[in-house]
């Protein structure tokens, strides 16, 4: 009995144990709700925005992604207005780009194959398998970190070795050089209310999370 209970402590505070627990759920309701409303979502991508919303959107720190874009110094010499107005438009950015990328599903599942966590406990990976009908079956890798509050959150994607943020950081830091955060801030928003206004059938408030 004792053994039994010194072994159930261990997985309750063991990290891969906690990050499992968390994640899995989270790819058996994508697995599970996407390709029975796949007619419903390509003929209202609004409706698809909100699922993402309430869903998956929940489990990513954008403030972590968006420090990583421009890079901590600056990110740290930032307004509290900025701050607040930039993470916010990245976050609507990352929401963006989740309804774009929906235009290549076509019933793929995805299945969580591996958990790495750094020896600090505060950082991880989790291996994805996206596995397709049609196409051969692919890797995704996000990058996980431990909020203050304890929470993982989602902060970067890696595929084929080349992250997210790897990418796009260029884009970003070189805005900012040109125009300032302001000036970055106004060239998401753009198009992000470009997007949204289209799919949403008018043009979503700045604080809107989904249609």
């Amino acid at each position: 009995m004792f053994c039994r209970s010194v072994w159930a402590v261990e997985e309750i505070i063991d990290p891969k144990h906690e990050v499992r627990s968390q994640y899995e759920p989270i790819l058996e309701l994508i697995n599970q709700h996407m390709p029975n409303n796949l007619g419903a979502y390509k003929n209202d991508l609004g409706l698809l925005g909100g699922f993402i919303d309430q869903n998956v959107r929940v489990h990513w720190d954008a403030s972590s992604t968006t420090s990583a874009l421009i890079g901590k110094e600056v990110y740290q010499a930032l307004s509290v207005d900025q701050e607040k107005a930039l993470v916010a438009v990245v976050d609507r950015t990352l929401l963006r780009y989740a309804v774009e990328g929906f235009t290549f599903y076509n019933g793929q599942t995805f299945n969580l194959i591996d958990i790495a966590i750094s020896s600090s406990g505060n950082m991880g990976w989790l291996k994805v398998l996206m596995e397709s009908p049609i196409i051969p079956d692919l890797n995704l890798e996000v990058l996980i970190k431990r909020n203050k509050l304890g929470i993982w959150k989602a902060v970067d994607v890696r595929f084929k070795g080349i992250t997210y943020v790897a990418i796009k950081k260029h884009l970003y830091r070189r805005l900012i050089n040109k125009k300032g955060v302001d000036g970055l801030i106004d060239n998401l928003k753009i198009k992000n209310d470009k997007f949204f206004s289209k799919i949403c059938g008018s043009k979503p408030k700045e604080d809107a999370r989904s249609c």
